[in-house]
C-alpha cells in the first residue's frame, strides 16, 4: 500500500513539474546557450570599444567596421541555428511559455527601439541619441528578469533584474562619458547576460539528464 501511495505521489510531483515548468530560467538548453553567447559576443564588442575610448586600442576604419558588424553577424547565425534546431521542441509548462514570451516581447521592443533611436540620432546629427538605445535595452532586460523572478521565486533572478536596471540607469546618466558608459555596458553584458545564460544552459542540461535517467 505504501509503495502505491509513493508511486502516486511521484506521478503527481512529475505532472506538477511539467505544469509549472520548474527550472532556473525556463528557456531551455538552446535558449540559455544563445543568451549566454550574446552576452559573450556583445561583451567583447563593448570591451573593444572601451579599449578604444581609453586609448588602449587603435584600429583602422576596416577594423572599426568589423568590430561594429561582425558580432551581430555571428549572433544572427547562432540565432538562426537555435531557431531551426529548437522549433520542433514543445515548451512544457505555463511558466516556461511566459518566460519565453517575455524574452520574445523584449526582442520585438528592441528592434523597434533601434529604428526610433537611429532615426533620432540621424535627424539631430547627435550620436548621443543612439547611446540611449542600449541603456533602454538594459532596463527592458531588467523588466524581463523581474517577470522571471515573479514566476520562479529565485533570489538570483531578482539580483539579475536589479543589476540590469541599475546598469541601464547608470548608462543613461553616463551618456557624456563614453569610457565609463562602455565599461558599465561591458561588465553588465558579461555578468548579467553571459553568466546567467550559460548557467541556465547548464541547469537545463542537468534537468534533461535527470529526466532521461528517470
Amino acid at each position: 500500500m505504501n509503495d502505491k501511495i509513493k508511486s502516486v505521489q511521484d506521478d503527481l510531483a512529475f505532472l506538477r513539474t511539467l505544469a509549472e515548468g520548474r527550472g532556473e530560467g525556463g528557456i531551455g538548453v538552446a535558449g540559455g546557450a544563445l543568451y549566454g553567447s550574446a552576452g559573450l559576443i556583445y561583451g567583447l564588442e563593448c570591451l573593444g570599444h572601451y579599449a578604444q575610448a581609453i586609448g588602449a586600442l587603435r584600429m583602422p576604419v576596416a577594423g572599426n567596421l568589423a568590430l561594429a558588424w561582425v558580432p551581430t553577424l555571428i549572433f544572427l547565425v547562432l540565432m538562426t541555428v537555435v531557431i531551426v534546431v529548437d522549433r520542433k521542441r514543445p515548451t512544457h509548462g505555463v511558466a516556461n511559455r511566459a518566460v519565453n514570451a517575455a524574452f520574445q516581447g523584449a526582442g520585438i521592443a528592441n528592434l523597434t527601439l533601434v529604428v526610433i533611436f537611429a532615426a533620432a540620432a540621424t535627424r539631430n546629427h547627435d550620436f548621443r541619441y543612439w547611446l540611449f538605445h542600449p541603456a533602454v535595452v538594459f532596463v527592458l532586460q531588467g523588466a524581463v528578469w523581474y517577470v522571471i523572478f515573479m514566476l520562479r521565486k529565485k533570489l538570483w533572478t531578482a539580483l539579475v533584474s536589479i543589476g540590469w536596471i541599475g546598469a541601464g540607469l547608470a548608462m543613461g546618466l553616463l551618456i557624456d562619458r563614453p569610457d565609463l558608459f562602455l565599461l558599465v555596458a561591458t561588465l553588465g553584458l558579461f555578468a548579467l547576460m553571459m553568466v546567467p545564460g550559460f548557467w541556465m544552459m547548464r541547469q537545463a542540461l542537468r534537468q534533461s539528464a535527470v529526466t532521461a535517467a528517470a
